[in-house]
């Protein structure tokens, strides 16, 4: 799928997903918005998406290294291993800024989840394994070395500093999948690229409750991945035991079914995922000023 329609996806079914879970509205709010950027964010691994281009230079080389890491396009990051691996990066920085073991916990047990998936569905017999995880063999073990190295700095960062340093990751993330959210609005001017950067700062400093951050986040890009499947490239989701890429692969990406037939109906879950969170407030308001009218 486009960004923009990845994006609108993660936004509308957030919304609406989230109905009977009776969440506070600030919640739905940042959910909504992190959800709507994560569903974006696993296009990271290609140099020339819109999310790649956010910060340019900074951005484009991180990507680059998402890619070469990842074994390319649709690949790493569009895997149940991928999920896991966003599960475990997010919910750590969440519990670290939160203090909060529960929170840790979760993450664990969903990254734990994922990669039981990935190796099921790697182990599963299939015609052919489709393309290879990495063009050379020693690129997947300089991968392993990479992360290794990146989770040990974590870690020791966390234990370190602790709260500072789960607030600079939390920052970090936010940062990103706000730009991810926010750029596919083509604002004109650099004001899509900056804005994330105060109101992450601002939601950090006045100690807004980002709780719902990892979940949106998880939600967004397993909601990316479904919407790859229903395209014709399709996602390799036992990455990188199988290649295979499995999906109904029903339309191209970009096609006419997607910008006049799925982007109309994301719309409109949208739009009801509105209403069902808007009209009770509404109603229980209505009441209460008829009531306060008949008393007068």
């Amino acid at each position: 799928m486009m960004g923009r329609t990845h994006a609108l996806s993660g936004l509308a079914l957030f919304t609406a997903g989230t109905y009977p879970l009776h969440l506070p509205a600030d919640q739905i709010a940042i959910g909504a918005v992190v959800c709507a950027g994560a569903a974006v964010l696993p296009d990271i691994d290609h140099h020339g998406s819109n999310i790649a281009r956010t910060f340019g230079p900074i951005t484009r080389g991180f990507a680059w290294t998402i890619g070469k890491m990842s074994g390319g396009h649709r690949n790493g990051t569009h895997s149940a291993l991928g999920v896991g691996l966003v599960a475990a990066l997010v919910f750590l920085s969440s519990s670290v800024y939160t203090r909060d073991l529960i929170t840790l916990q979760i993450g664990c047990g969903i990254t734990a989840a994922m990669l039981v998936v990935g190796v099921l569905i790697g182990l599963l017999p299939t015609k052919g394994k489709g393309r290879r995880a990495y063009k050379e063999r020693w690129h997947g073990f300089v991968s392993i070395i990479v992360c290794a190295m990146a989770a040990t700095a974590i870690a020791v960062s966390c234990y370190r500093y602790g709260h500072q340093a789960g607030a600079f990751l939390v920052g970090g993330i936010l940062v990103l999948v706000l730009a991810a959210a926010i750029r596919p609005l083509a604002i004109k001017g650099i004001w899509d690229d900056l804005a994330p950067i105060p109101i992450a700062f601002v939601a950090l400093w006045y100690h807004v409750d980002l709780s719902v951050m990892p979940y949106a986040i998880v939600i967004g890009v397993v909601i990316h991945i479904v919407g790859d499947m229903i395209t014709l490239g399709g996602c390799p989701i036992g990455w990188p035991w199988s290649q295979t890429m499995f999906g109904p692969k029903w339309f191209k990406t970009g096609s006419r079914i997607e910008r006049r037939i799925v982007a109309p109906i994301l719309v409109a879950v949208l739009g009801l995922g509105v209403v069902v969170h808007v009209y009770p407030e509404l109603s229980d308001r209505a009441r209460t000023f008829r009531a306060s009218s008949l008393q007068r």
